[in-house]
């Protein structure tokens, strides 16, 4: 082969393995749980079942949970299998009560500052605005507080069914504000 040839193909070779290496770098990574050995149904996470790995943002939902503190300890409502993204919402405390027929688990995206004060077991309680004015829903229990990022935050909440159907409309407007009582 000429000299010119060779260094053409040495020469593509590197550029290729240099845009590779740039596009992997370009692409952005979120961390999140994956399940590391399959968890049955009310089962309590253990540290060694679960593990953070980075993944490409696209795979990422919000609801994801993001590091051990929100799922180490937590009982899941759903089995789940090795390699599965653990959904927060599926989360719950070891000694909370289980489900009554007419309550409801739901997941309402809140800033970090309101969920700071909150905690597993507390009552909260939400103010909602509409063209009419304003009203309280009262009754939500926190069942767990998991902080997404230095801004956001998700509150799992056990509800019952009358009043998560009243809030439900005001989340899809962010027309609330969280109150502890």
């Amino acid at each position: 082969m000429s000299k010119i040839i060779k260094i053409a193909l040495i020469t593509a070779a590197v550029s290729a393995a240099f845009m590779l290496v740039f596009m992997q770098n370009i692409q952005k990574t979120e961390k999140v749980v994956i399940v590391e050995k399959d968890i049955p149904a009310g089962t309590v996470i253990s540290e060694d079942a679960v593990k953070v790995v980075d993944v490409p943002a696209s795979a990422v939902k919000p609801n994801y949970a993001r590091s051990l503190s929100n799922v180490v300890g937590k009982v899941v409502k759903e089995g789940r299998v090795r390699g599965d993204f653990i959904p927060v919402e599926i989360l719950t405390s070891k000694d909370s009560q289980p489900l009554g027929p007419d309550h409801a688990v739901m997941t309402v995206s809140v800033t970090s500052v309101e969920a700071k004060t909150l905690q597993s077991g507390d009552t909260v309680s939400f103010i909602v605005f509409d063209q009419t004015g304003s009203k309280v829903l009262d009754g939500f229990k926190v069942i767990s507080v998991v902080k997404e990022d230095s801004d956001k935050a998700s509150l799992i909440l056990n509800a019952d069914l009358n009043s998560a159907a009243q809030l439900v409309p005001y989340l899809k407007l962010n027309s609330f504000k969280v109150v502890r009582r």
